[in-house]
């Protein structure tokens, strides 16, 4: 079966494995089989970190208050 596990796409992000299963979870990706291999596609979708927080405001809504 072909695709990579948290260890091989942390070592070619260059980030912990900790952070690799963080933005998976985050880009809503699950794994393709029990032993936790992920579609190598997936690395892609977790290349670069989201922003995280709060939105801001539309400067509309900032004129009605």
């Amino acid at each position: 079966m072909e695709g990579l596990t948290i260890t091989e796409m942390a070592e070619i992000l260059k980030i912990s494995p900790r952070a690799v299963l963080q933005r998976l979870l985050r880009a809503g990706v699950s794994p393709k089989t029990k032993e936790a291999i992920y579609d190598a596609e997936c690395i892609d979708l977790i290349r670069e970190p989201s922003k995280g927080g709060r939105p801001r405001k539309s400067k509309d809504e900032d004129k009605a208050d």
